[in-house]
């Protein structure tokens, strides 16, 4: 039988009981997030690069765009392209983007550890999120379908019915039979 032997027992250090404990455990993944949260505050993005990469990754999703209805997985896949690459401002077309600047906005919103560009039009007043700027980079979320390029009407005249009236047949249905009011007289055999 195994018995205590007070000879071979080693005694933990206190810093080794403090990281072995709940509370030393805590103590060191608060330290660890307030470190991560500190560079992040440091590194944010400043406004004119959160405009200037908004702008780009715009440029680049209107010079992409083919007409072709993509799936989600082809937009995150074309937004990490995006990190890495700039747009060929000389292949954006014109009327392009002056449409592009006539119906939408970008602004760049600051949060305590990143920063925010959105893009704001009549469709989506309070905005699409189209950028993240976290440790000193600027990550694109943007699609196409996030953007107005075109405007028109949503209802042709405002006279018109919207529902048409129900077209009465030319032939003869039948008459009418004549019917009687009928007034309840009471039960008779009573």
């Amino acid at each position: 039988m195994n018995q205590f032997n007070p000879n071979t027992y080693k005694k933990r250090s206190a810093l080794q009981e403090f990281y072995h404990s709940c509370l030393g455990k805590l103590v060191i993944l608060v330290a660890i997030v307030a470190v991560v949260l500190t560079v992040a505050f440091m590194t944010r993005p400043t406004d004119n690069m959160m405009y200037w990469q908004a702008e780009d990754s715009i440029r680049e999703c209107l010079n992409d765009n083919d007409s072709i209805q993509q799936d989600v997985i082809d937009d995150y896949v074309a937004n990490i392209g995006r990190l890495f690459t700039h747009a060929d401002t000389t292949e954006t077309d014109r009327e392009l983007w002056a449409t592009f600047c006539k119906h939408n906005r970008v602004a760049v919103y600051a949060h305590p550890f990143f920063k925010t560009a959105y893009v704001h039009h009549n469709n989506h007043p309070e905005g699409v999120r189209i950028g993240i700027g976290v440790f000193g980079i600027v990550i694109p979320t943007i699609k196409y379908t996030d953007l107005l390029m075109n405007t028109g009407t949503i209802r042709g005249e405002y006279g018109e019915q919207l529902i048409e009236q129900p077209q009465v047949p030319e032939q003869s249905l039948g008459e009418n039979p004549d019917v009687q009011p009928y007034h309840y007289q009471g039960n008779p055999d009573n």
